[in-house]
């Protein structure tokens, strides 16, 4: 028996192999006996949602934060189809995630016969919500199967990649074999074509970089923060690429592209040099902002090429060799320096986060209490509600990379179990939610999680009775109309407190700071409700990034 495993214990070994020291998932009668490997085995962290979403979530804000591979397993059926939502969310941010699923026995694969949790191509629904999709077809295949959609999750451009393996596998004797893969190698470009990418860049006066994800998920924040610096160029960052140029540097606009004063400035440069951005159409104004005719893209992925906008020149490579050497190149051909354009792009950054303070009203003092209290290098996850769309998204600072995240889909409810798999990641560094009360309630259960993980969640729940966004975009297209957006909010404090957190609802500024510092500085779990009608509105009502003129008759 010593030169046999089953098929659970060789996918166990895969997972140790990848250095998987964490997992997400719900057990099921489709997936036991990989449950009962992991048991066996040990030295594994099996977390436990209480839903597969929040499974998928929690791996995915755990890979993302923690930079490594997240692991999320769940049933088959009906439980695979309650992780599609996270899987796109993954799919869309770029996250390094396996996912293991149970399937039917193999002899009713497909059959139609109603075997208990079967899903009518289940394969096809997981190609389409994730990088890739696999099914064992034969138990000894398992490990390589494994192996593959591990090797292809963590290669750029990453994703989460999905196994399927049918039950009665799973349990099945196959001979333990060594597997070799080769070594991936670092995708860079010909050293011609970046020497002449150098004198480009060189050239320009007015050099604009623009940070997507890309640049964190490629590790290469430190070869962007270098370039930037040589050439003292402008910094944009996309949502995911925040964090990859320290925001408090004068060189750094940040995110705010879609700004009329950072608009107006983009006009007058004359090179972009964009890595790992996707130019999503809620970044760009719809792709209304206009960018320098000299555009040079990086990108691991080749369809990146002419996406969204064209380049005069693109190189399909990892970020981190290929700014690497560009950077090699820039120091040793020696780049001006430009004291009076950095000037330029500090009063530039400056005044679009002035105009952003000058919307928030009553919610500066919020703002504010957060980046007093919030230590360096406190994590802060977001879901989508007007505080985290608008001023959270921009102007709580980041210093370096994997201190933020926020649906890259724009997705209602995912926060909660993403700031969870945040804190499992982060030990006891403080992680910060910015939750509205609609997306808290999808996902509220997994306040169980967090309190069973005796994690130290502080989470923020602007509560203002309903769907924030879609009202005000009701009352703004519709006369007022309001349908489906106002919803009914349990006691918030009290579902928090029966679930083990300590919570209090606020209403003012100086007691939401003095709530959030007691959070903090416990170290516990806690959720502070402010009650955004006590609190007051903001000068205008954020309705949405869209144009108004999609929702009129047209």
């Amino acid at each position: 028996m010593e030169d046999r495993v089953t098929v659970s214990d060789a996918i166990v070994s895969e997972l140790e192999r990848a250095r998987v020291d964490t997992l997400f998932g719900i057990i099921s009668i489709h997936n036991i006996p990989i449950y009962d490997a992991l048991a066996r085995h040990g030295g594994f962290r099996v977390i436990k949602p209480r839903g597969e979403s929040g499974a998928v979530n929690m791996a995915d804000a755990f890979g993302r934060i923690g930079d490594r591979l997240g692991v999320a397993i769940t049933s088959t059926g009906t439980g695979a189809g309650n992780a599609a939502g996270s899987m796109i969310e993954a799919a869309t941010a770029g996250t390094p995630l396996l996912h293991l699923t149970g399937q039917v026995a193999s002899e009713y694969l497909e059959s139609g016969r109603g075997y208990i949790h079967e899903c009518r191509d289940q394969l096809a629904m997981l190609k389409s919500i994730g990088k890739a999709a696999y099914r064992v077809r034969q138990p000894q295949q398992a490990p390589g199967v494994v192996r593959r959609a591990i090797l292809e999750a963590l290669e750029p451009p990453t994703g989460p990649v999905s196994v399927e393996i049918p039950i009665d596998f799973q349990a099945a004797l196959i001979a333990r074999a060594e597997i070799i893969t080769p070594v991936s190698v670092p995708l860079s470009a010909d050293p011609d074509f970046l020497e002449e990418l150098a004198e480009r860049i060189l050239a320009a006066d007015r050099p604009v970089m623009w940070a997507g994800s890309g640049v964190i998920q490629g590790h290469a924040s430190d070869e962007f923060e270098k370039l930037a610096r040589l050439v003292d160029a402008a910094v944009l960052t996309s949502h995911g690429g925040r964090g990859a140029f320290p925001e408090h540097d004068e060189r750094c606009i940040g995110y705010f592209a879609t700004d009329p004063r950072v608009r107006e400035f983009l006009t007058d440069a004359d090179l972009l040099l964009s890595v790992g951005v996707r130019f999503r159409g809620n970044e760009t104004g719809t792709w209304s902002v206009k960018l320098p005719g000299e555009h040079i893209g990086i990108d691991a992925d080749p369809a990146a090429a002419n996406r969204n906008y064209p380049h005069t020149a693109f190189v399909n490579g990892w970020a981190k060799p290929v700014l690497g050497e560009l950077g090699a190149l820039v120091a040793r051909k020696g780049a001006d320096r430009k004291p009076e354009y950095v000037v330029e792009v500090a009063a530039v950054a400056a005044a679009a986060r002035r105009a952003m303070r000058e919307s928030l009203g009553p919610y500066e003092a919020i703002l504010d209490a957060i980046r007093d209290v919030l230590p360096a290098g406190g994590v802060v996850v977001r879901d989508v509600t007007v505080p985290s769309t608008t001023w959270g998204s921009r102007m709580i600072e980041v210093t370096g990379p994997r201190q933020t995240v926020h649906p890259a889909t724009v997705g209602i409810g995912q926060g909660l179990p993403m700031a969870i798999g945040a804190q499992l990641a982060s030990d006891r560094t403080p992680v910060l939610l910015m939750s509205g009360d609609g997306g808290f309630l999808v996902n509220i259960g997994e306040l169980a999680t967090a309190r069973e993980e005796d994690l130290p969640l502080t989470a923020i729940v602007f509560d203002d009775g309903g769907y924030g966004v879609l009202r005000n975009l009701q009352n703004v297209v519709f006369e007022g109309r309001g349908i489906g957006v106002d919803l009914q909010s349990p006691d918030f404090v009290g579902v928090a407190r029966s679930f083990g957190f300590e919570s209090v609802r606020v209403g003012d500024g100086s007691s939401f700071k003095e709530s959030l510092g007691n959070a903090i500085a416990s170290d516990d779990p806690w959720v502070i409700v402010v009650d955004c009608n006590q609190l007051g509105s903001t000068p205008k009502p954020f309705s949405g990034t869209p144009s108004l003129d999609l929702y009129r008759p047209h």
